[in-house]
């Protein structure tokens, strides 16, 4: 997937917004960063979001307007990033946004968090589907909403052998602790980042400035070591994990009461941002010494302090001997990282898969978060192109000017993104397999039902079905638009009619206990779509198996599988990398189905039928290895047995008569292991 990042830390200073591209699933989600942007705030706006962060002057009415501004902002800064990233909005599947932290409550009865910037402002302006509001639902089941880094920063930036520490330095520090084996992974927010230093600055300069550039102002002058003495003996540094802190706890009260406090020891400009820095070093090397297992290796810094070369040179005072870089060094820019971390949440949350890390946070479970705003709806429609399946891929605009090596290898490197994207669908896929056979086991039949590739590929998925596991011709069908004619040549417009989907499955006169699967690479196959509507009305269980989401298909189905496969090499030729996924997902659910209905003795095809010279040759080495005979005692036992597979394992290992075996094996709902125990007891 495409998906647009977007957030605005603690300094609210502007948006950052990343275009990655995201795949596969944990332990680990590969990325690549395709475009970064830092969209500053316009003054007035800016002037707004700190006018709403103070009680006194956030009054209800400025943030309603306040939160529509916002949505206004982020909807232009995705697009500014989707234009860097040389897309369009069609070639994007989702947004992340975290929007902007008003007010962070991070515990005790009233426990509650607000980040503005309207989700369906987003959508509209950018066209896109939305995830927004990430930390409510970890609040909810008890955590503290923060830090949500900590998820994003194990699965992108565990090393295999060396304990590992990522370090935001925005407005306020937070850090991941990440062990090579993954266990023990925890964060927290460590104190102070950015933002005292960032008030002292605006105090000093009466506004003119917002931050100490390079960090030239601390660089000059001299720490304070009583003021720093006694900012660290500010008492959330002492409180233990899980813990979060921000604007609440380190915002423009507590600078007041810093520089007051400067003020008496009569500090200059230069000596309190020198001091200011200090503390958040000593605050960040404090707590990894209180609370961090070990001391990590290497740590990665990002944020705006990340920087900062005089909050860095104290940093790696303080952490010696481990290594202290910018996380540029593994990739990707500080500013980015966490934008990018939102983009991982909501491919998290899209794929339906939890998002906080508990250790982190205190949450009482793993959960999924953020909310999902649709983007705005456009009817699908053979003449409306969906936004994979029809999308240009910008990685072979120019394929028809490669050699021929290197075209086979661009292919080649395309292809490798189908397995991976059929990995994340893997639970859509066991479920699907479960309540098919539970209603294969009724008596109820598997009906697949397509146009085109999708359709044919169905159509080679039942008709393989026989020969491999002993099914009746009538319990795994297909349905291609266009009938017959249509396996060998394109039959024009037989996929553009629902009714005809609808009377076929009148036709095959469909129950409640069948399932029917609606194969269509675009999800949105109008004879699909009508087949679809006939097998709900009826009872039926609905399947659908697209390479877009959202799609048509999708909407009528119990359970929607799509894996995600992208552009195609060729503009939409889905023969390729989405008939490849639909192959693969295909594969899965007829094979797993035929395993849980007791067709298969571990992997062996004991419901084999054995019709030509190959199935009779397989059919005999299969009794060999169930029954642990020779090849002519395995022939003599299967002409014994009528050539029935099972019926000769459960003989071979039982030594019962035929007849005997096969009434265990109907007992047993032909399942052999369970026909056998009937048998021995074992």
């Amino acid at each position: 997937m495409i998906v647009v990042g977007m957030i605005s830390g603690t300094s609210a200073d502007g948006i950052e917004a990343v275009v990655t591209r995201l795949e596969g699933a944990p332990p680990t989600v590969r990325w690549e960063l395709l475009a970064h942007r830092h969209v500053p705030y316009a003054p007035e706006l800016r002037a707004e979001v700190f006018a709403c962060f103070r009680p006194e002057t956030g009054t209800v009415d400025r943030l309603c307007a306040l939160n529509f501004a916002l949505g206004r902002a982020f909807g232009a800064a995705a697009l500014e990033a989707i234009a860097a990233a040389g897309l369009t909005p069609l070639q994007v599947d989702l947004i992340g946004s975290h929007g902007q932290t008003l007010w962070h409550i991070a515990d005790g009865p009233q426990a509650s968090t607000l980040q503005l910037g309207e989700p369906a402002v987003i959508a509209e302006v950018a066209g896109l589907p939305v995830v927004s509001n990430f930390r409510t639902r970890d609040m909810a089941v008890g955590g503290q909403g923060a830090p949500l880094a900590s998820y994003p920063d194990t699965i992108l930036f565990r090393h295999e052998r060396l304990t590992r520490a990522v370090q935001n330095i925005g407005g306020i520090g937070n850090v991941t602790y990440l062990p090579p084996d993954g266990v023990g992974a925890l964060g927290f927010d460590t104190g102070p980042g950015n933002m005292l230093m960032d008030d002292a600055v605006q105090r000093l300069t009466g506004g003119a400035e917002t931050y100490d550039r390079d960090g030239l102002r601390a660089a000059r002058g001299t720490v304070h070591a009583g003021l720093l003495a006694e900012l660290l003996t500010e008492p959330y540094l002492r409180l233990a994990p899980p813990k979060t802190t921000g604007r609440e706890l380190f915002g423009a009260p507590y600078g007041a009461q810093v520089w007051a406090r400067a003020d008496a020891l009569g500090l200059s400009g230069d000596d309190r941002l020198a001091t200011l820095t200090a503390f958040t070093a000593r605050s960040i090397a404090q707590a990894y010494r209180d609370f961090l297992p070990t001391m990590p290796d290497e740590v990665y810094v990002c944020g705006g302090g990340a920087h900062n070369p005089t909050l860095m040179h104290r940093l790696r005072a303080e952490l010696a001997p481990a290594r202290v870089e910018p996380i540029d060094a593994l990739g990707l820019p500080s500013e980015a990282k966490e934008a990018q971390f939102f983009a991982v949440l909501a491919y998290e949350t899209w794929h339906g898969r939890p998002g906080n890390l508990p250790e982190a946070t205190g949450a009482g479970r793993h959960v999924i978060l953020g909310n999902l705003t649709p983007g705005p709806y456009t009817p699908v429609s053979p003449q409306a192109p969906s936004a994979l399946t029809e999308a240009r891929n910008p990685q072979t605009e120019h394929i028809d000017e490669l050699s021929t090596a290197e075209l086979v290898r661009v292919i080649n490197a395309e292809d490798s993104r189908v397995a991976p994207a059929v990995a994340v669908e893997l639970p859509r896929i066991a479920e699907a397999i479960d309540r098919v056979a539970e209603r294969m086991r009724a008596g109820g039949r598997l009906i697949y039902f397509g146009a085109g590739t999708s359709g044919r590929l169905g159509v080679l998925d039942a008709a393989e079905c026989p020969p491999t596991f002993g099914t009746a011709p009538d319990e795994v069908v297909a349905r291609l638009a266009g009938g017959a004619p249509a396996i060998t040549q394109s039959v024009e417009g037989a996929e553009d009619d629902p009714a005809a989907g609808a009377q076929a499955i009148a036709e095959l006169q469909v129950t409640a206990t069948d399932s029917v699967m609606g194969i269509a690479a675009s999800g949105g196959t109008p004879y699909v779509l009508g087949a679809l509507q006939e097998a709900r009305r009826r009872g039926a269980l609905t399947l659908s198996l697209a390479c877009n989401r959202p799609s048509a298909v999708e909407a009528l189905a119990d359970v929607a599988i799509a894996p995600l496969v992208g552009p195609e090499v060729v503009t939409g030729s889905t023969r390729l990398k989405a008939g490849t996924a639909q192959k693969l997902v295909l594969n899965m659910l007829s094979t797993g189905v035929m395993i849980r209905l007791g067709k298969t003795l571990g992997n062996l095809m004991v419901d084999v039928r054995p019709i030509n010279a190959k199935l009779r040759e397989r059919a005999r080495r299969i009794v060999s290895e169930a029954c642990d005979l020779s090849p002519g005692d395995s022939t003599a036992l299967l002409e014994r047995c009528g050539d029935e597979v099972k019926t000769a394992i459960v003989v071979g290992r039982t030594g019962l008569d035929p007849a005997a075996a096969r009434a265990q094996l109907a007992a047993a709902g032909g399942r052999i292991q369970a026909a056998i125990r009937a048998s021995t007891g074992e």
